[in-house]
């Protein structure tokens, strides 16, 4: 056997207990956490928050505060437009979307938004809500957060 082959036989080897171990793990963290400052001072920054750990087939809704909208957004594949149900109860904006065949449900927490400003697109199975601020949750003026 020559050196190659044994080198993929090695990363063979390799990738096999990785995914095993990956396979076996405990919760998974999707998303992310990024914070630009636009320079114009404090509270002038935009800020995407980091998803929570999921369990299999439910989906993240991560929360995006920009300016002075808040968005919510999910992944729900193979969903159309008719079938996505929204109910905001207080602070919480639920989110129940499916049929027989497939099903999502997932929660996002929307503090100091203007229910009456909600508008929802759903587009490639990628669902986006977007709220207003209320004027003292503006960035700028005292946002959640900063």
């Amino acid at each position: 056997m020559d050196m190659f082959d044994q080198m993929d036989e090695m990363f063979a080897r390799l990738f096999s207990q990785m995914s095993r171990d990956m396979s076996t793990s405990g919760s998974k963290m999707y998303g992310y956490h990024i914070v630009i400052d636009n320079g114009n001072g404090p509270g002038d920054v935009t800020e995407f928050q980091p998803a929570l750990p999921r369990s299999t087939g439910e989906p993240v809704a991560e929360v995006h505060h920009i300016g002075n909208e808040t968005m919510v957004i999910a992944e729900l594949p193979g969903i159309t437009g008719d079938s996505v149900r929204l109910d905001l109860k207080g602070t919480t904006l639920v989110i129940d979307a499916g049929d027989a065949d497939i099903h999502y449900h997932t929660t996002a927490e929307v503090v100091g938004v203007d229910p009456a400003t909600m508008k929802r697109s759903l587009k490639n199975g990628v669902l986006e809500v977007t709220f207003g601020n209320l004027p003292e949750n503006e960035k700028g003026t005292g946002a959640p957060g900063k």
